[in-house]
């Protein structure tokens, strides 16, 4: 129990970090280009983690490195997804489709495990959808003509929540107790690699950064990367996936709330209505197994904590 509040306190502040990061990233792609941003940045935080990490190297599993390389490459669809599709859709409707990531999630547990969902996970996961509707919605969607970039970023959805259930199955079938810098390194790796080799014939050279760049680029390397993901892995250790999910599509909600704090964008009744069904979704996941859902499963102990399914 005290365990998997923990995890689930970790994956929040990650989402209050990449709240942050949306804030900075918007100014420094006006300086740097988007592939080559979040590709040099993968590759650099890698590369941080493998010098303190590379005499463990060696006791790398098969099923070690193809987890590690199924998750990069699952995150690395994600973020090049996203970054074409917000290019090529609406604000509004790239962040309403990035948040289906909360939808996608738990169908996906079901799917990889054949465990009934509980009635709480679907209602939570509803609910902060809701929430992010309400929060994303600028003036109106046409979801009869979806375009290219809609699709995109939908596709992008569907891979970070691919990106959850890899690292779920990672954790509860690896055999081996390695660090957790080890299996992050090898996603962020993947990620920097695969993001750099579409940069290169797509995107300019980048040019030299302002002091203020250097400092978003900074904090998004150390806090929106390397920080956030090693929490992440070593919180979906005790996290449920669905948990998961749904905790780090608070990043949205904090984008704004940044957003509205530094740089005086107003929030709406709209918006308000859109927190207030956050909090509740979030609450409705956690106290869920404690208040007598129906479809409740019984909870049967592991290495990892709980399993919630």
């Amino acid at each position: 129990m005290k365990k998997s509040l923990f995890a689930d306190l970790i994956l929040f502040c990650i989402a209050v970090s990449w709240g942050y990061t949306f804030v900075l990233t918007k100014d420094l792609v006006e300086e740097i280009t988007p592939l080559y941003f979040i590709g040099s940045r993968f590759l650099i935080a890698s590369l941080l983690l493998l010098l303190f990490a590379w005499r463990l190297l060696r006791r790398l599993t098969r099923f070690d490195m193809l987890s590690g390389a199924v998750a990069g490459l699952a995150l690395a669809a994600a973020f090049n997804l996203q970054t074409f599709g917000i290019r090529l859709t609406t604000p509004g409707k790239a962040g309403l489709f990035t948040g289906t990531a909360v939808l996608w999630t738990p169908f996906l547990y079901f799917l990889w495990s054949r465990k009934p969902l509980r009635a709480d996970t679907i209602i939570s996961a509803l609910i902060v959808f809701a929430g992010l509707a309400l929060f994303s919605w600028k003036d109106s969607f046409d979801f009869i003509g979806l375009n290219a970039g809609d699709l995109l970023t939908l596709g992008g959805a569907l891979f970070f929540a691919v990106h959850i259930m890899v690292v779920d199955r990672y954790h509860r079938n690896s055999k081996s107790e390695l660090p957790v810098s080890i299996f992050v390194m090898m996603q962020l790796f993947v990620v920097g690699i695969v993001t750099l080799s579409f940069a290169a014939p797509l995107e300019p050279l980048p040019s030299a950064l302002s002091p203020y760049g250097w400092f978003a680029y900074g904090f998004d390397l150390l806090f929106g990367t390397l920080l956030a993901y090693m929490g992440q892995i070593y919180a979906q250790k005790y996290a449920h996936p669905a948990h998961a999910g749904i905790i780090i599509t608070f990043d949205s909600f904090f984008a704004y709330l940044f957003s509205w704090w530094l740089w005086g964008e107003n929030l709406t009744v709209r918006m308000w209505a859109g927190i207030f069904m956050f909090v509740l979704g979030l609450l409705v996941a956690e106290a869920g197994p404690y208040i007598g859902f129906p479809m409740r499963a019984k909870r049967k102990s592991s290495k990892h904590g709980s399993d919630l399914a």
